[in-house]
């Protein structure tokens, strides 16, 4: 039998605490892998095989949080928010939905009633076709909007039609960091949105001029400007390749039988997604090729 000191009891309760405390914390954060990326802000990288498909951020700017990305369901709103609770008790008042693919009502509906939500005009148009809304007050833009913090900025962009009908992304100019939802992936095929896939290599040639030290991109960990380029160079070769089955003379059927990017095969999400994604560029390309 063993004796215990009354000191070791409470000693077994306090490290008990410790314990509930320490898991509790890590269960709020379950979806996301939350990494500091400068001074206030904070990234939230999708852990593989949780409820998150695309990464997020938080940023603090002196007297709230606010809290942005897309793919939104109930349970990553709420790991989010426990996150940010584990950052700083300051509040978080405003979401920033960066994009949304219409027919998903299972996702960007599920905000916190009375919260700000902020995204681009476009958005807001494929929102009003769902069959759900969102209870809260809804800020949308058709260019740009500033959000000037007491300690940061945040610069949202209306980059136009890309992964989605109008994505946006977002800069943090105190530290150079840049945002830029699913228009880039890093390490990963990806899914290649609803959006005109043109129109997205224009938009990345776009990006690739800004002054960012720091991206966090849709998919994949914290990089430098060199994500940027390397996903666009990826589009380009797709579309490449497939425009030349299309010039060839090949149906879609053959296209996707026959379709080799050798050099990107093994990237994570190429075969999964690799049917869609051929799919759909096709269809684009041959409106615009005849």
């Amino acid at each position: 039998m063993c004796h215990f000191k009354p000191g070791h009891s409470l000693l077994l309760i306090i490290v008990f605490l410790l314990f509930a405390f320490q898991g509790s914390a890590f269960a709020g954060q379950r979806s996301y892998k939350i990494e500091k990326v400068a001074e206030g802000v904070y990234a939230a990288l999708a852990v593989p095989g949780s409820s998150a498909t695309s990464n997020a951020f938080i940023v603090d700017l002196g007297y709230q949080l606010v809290v942005g990305g897309a793919h939104l369901t109930k349970q990553t709103i709420n790991d989010l928010l426990a996150a940010a609770a584990d950052i700083t008790p300051k509040p978080v008042e405003t979401f920033i939905l960066t994009h949304h693919h219409q027919g998903f009502s299972y996702v960007d509906f599920d905000f916190p009633p009375g919260k700000k939500v902020v995204m681009t005009l476009q958005t807001r148009q494929v929102l009003k076709q769902e069959v759900r809304q969102i209870n809260g007050q809804i800020n949308y833009f058709k260019a740009g909007l500033t959000i000037e913090g007491t300690e940061r900025t945040l610069v949202l962009t209306n980059v136009g039609p890309g992964h989605s009908n109008g994505d946006m992304i977002v800069y943090i100019p105190q530290s150079k960091t840049l945002f830029t939802s699913d228009l880039v992936y890093v390490g990963s095929a990806g899914f290649l949105g609803d959006g005109p896939l043109r129109d997205w290599v224009i938009t990345l040639e776009g990006i690739s001029n800004l002054d960012a030290d720091r991206v966090i991109p849709g998919y994949g960990p914290v990089s430098g400007m060199n994500a940027v380029f390397a996903f666009k160079n990826y589009l380009k070769e797709f579309l490449t390749e497939v425009l030349r089955h299309i010039e060839k003379g090949d149906d879609l059927y053959e296209t996707r039988e026959t379709f080799s990017l050798p050099r990107y095969d093994s990237l994570p999400g190429y075969k999964s997604f690799s049917a869609g994604n051929i799919e759909r560029a096709y269809r684009q390309l041959s409106e615009t090729h005849h």
